[in-house]
């Protein structure tokens, strides 16, 4: 049973990858939208989300998420003793995943439904 987790996390974990950066055209949006601190401008700038602080964030579950597929395919392989512990880090980093994109689902389609002032 545990290999079949560690097959099926393997699939899916760069699938997931996929939808996160380069599907859902996120980097091209970063490339294209200003994102300057609220200090820097009161009204247009955003909070916490800075340019930095979302390169940091988006090459940190980039890593983790490659960490996790290696991770299953040397237990897969026999190299790396399976473990509750090993499964619950596997298991971790698959939630970092998705709620980092169930979060940029929110965000994207609020944004694209919001309400915009006619012109």
């Amino acid at each position: 049973m545990p290999r079949d987790f560690y097959a099926t996390v393997a699939q899916v974990l760069p699938v997931l990858l996929l939808a996160m950066l380069w599907e859902s055209r996120f980097l091209e949006g970063l490339a294209d939208r200003p994102r300057v601190s609220r200090r820097l401008d009161p009204v247009g700038g955003v909070r916490f989300w800075t340019r930095p602080r979302v390169r940091v964030y988006s090459l940190s579950v980039a890593t983790i998420v490659m960490l996790d597929v290696g991770l299953c395919l040397l237990v897969l392989g026999g190299l790396v003793p399976d473990s509750v512990a090993l499964r619950a880090l596997v298991a971790a980093g698959l939630l970092l995943v998705l709620g980092t994109l169930l979060t940029r689902i929110w965000i994207d389609v609020i944004r694209a439904t919001a309400d915009r002032p006619r012109e």
